[in-house]
């Protein structure tokens, strides 16, 4: 739990900084496509260092190197749409990165079954795959130079004050939109195991083997479902429907087991959740580029905007612990529904975008 927090707290210091560092880069590569490469190098270097101490502390610090890294990395990828993809594809370029995040999980969920028995041996090696695909990046998708575009002087105090979220209403409504649904998912997604085990009397050998059937049936729905999302959201225009939409989808998932628990009705999550979790991450991220408030900002705004994908991870655990602790776990469907229709009401919210 330490480790984790520890590189929550780089990860998102280090994505709004290095967004806002980004934005003002200048080179001969563009503004995005360095932090891209040298943040995946710091992440990979960080992580095999984790990998190589049987020291606490140590780990701590390398993991928080890696998350750092790993924060800068993305800060950098999330501009990349804002400044290279026309408005009216902006739904189907998210949708590709869904398809990214889909495809990029399930293979990494058997890269790391490969080294199950190996796993210092996986630390060690797996993490050079984003120096990999941020070099392919660097090279074949390659930025103008933009060495004699202006900017402003070095001035360190309005650097800082600069990192501060914008203040807007329809920002601050679109992370709330995010928080409160990806924290909805992962509160239930969290515990999957313990449910089964727990709460159905599995055996963890069948808990097993439900939890992989279950992951593939939501990852298939996904993947169909984000395709589709972006699509439909760039022909028609609209961001604002599909992200409540999916949202309230992903709510209506946890009623089943919630009033009828038992296998039949984890594969119902499974499948509605899938979907609506596919729509979710097609619309989310075109939603999130047509809400920021200001042009010249945009990697440092979506880094602000990021930190309601990462600190579900590290909340998601402590609310469905209190929860089960207060009481039981069947409540954590009721949780995880109220949460995710806060969500889509925020994202309601939004004014400027359609």
């Amino acid at each position: 739990m330490v480790v984790t927090t520890v590189g929550a707290v780089a990860s998102i210091v280090a994505t709004v900084a290095a967004g806002a560092l980004s934005d003002r880069t200048r080179s001969r590569y563009g503004r995005r496509n360095p932090w891209l490469l040298g943040g995946s190098l710091t992440a990979a270097v960080g992580l095999s260092l984790a990998g190589l101490t049987p020291f606490l502390l140590v780990q701590a610090l390398c993991f928080a190197v890696f998350q750092a890294g790993l924060g800068s990395m993305l800060a950098a990828l999330y501009a990349i749409m804002p400044d290279r993809v026309a408005t009216t594809s902006m739904a189907k370029g998210s949708a590709l990165g869904a398809v990214g995040y889909l495809v990029g999980t399930a293979l990494g969920g058997f890269v790391a079954a490969g080294f199950i028995e190996q796993p210092a041996l996986g630390i060690l090696v797996c993490p050079w795959s984003m120096v990999i695909v941020a070099l392919m990046v660097f090279l074949l998708a390659r930025d103008r130079s933009n060495v004699g575009e202006p900017r402003e002087p070095l001035d360190v105090p309005a650097l800082l004050r600069s990192l501060r979220p914008p203040d807007d209403a329809d920002y601050r409504w679109a992370f709330a939109g995010r928080f409160c649904v990806i924290l909805g998912l992962f509160v239930v997604a969290f515990y999957q195991l313990y449910l089964m085990t727990d709460m159905l009397d599995l055996s963890t050998q069948r808990a097993g083997a439900l939890i992989a059937t279950g992951t593939a049936i939501l990852g298939a729905g996904a993947l169909v479902a984000s395709v589709v999302s972006g699509v439909v959201s760039d022909r028609r225009g609209r961001r604002k429907p599909l992200s409540v939409g999916a949202s309230l989808t992903i709510a209506a998932s946890m009623v089943a087991p919630l009033l009828w628990p038992g296998v039949p009705a984890l594969f119902v999550l499974y499948v509605l959740a899938g979907l609506g979790y596919g729509a979710f991450l097609a619309v989310d991220g075109a939603l999130m580029v047509e809400v920021l408030p200001a042009a010249g900002t945009e990697a440092k705004d979506l880094g602000v905007l990021s930190i309601a994908n990462s600190a579900p991870v590290v909340l998601g655990p402590v609310v469905a612990a209190l929860t089960v602790t207060l009481a039981g776990y069947r409540p954590l469907f009721a949780v995880s529904c109220v949460l995710t229709c806060v969500g889509a009401f925020c994202i309601a919210r939004i004014r400027r975008v359609r």
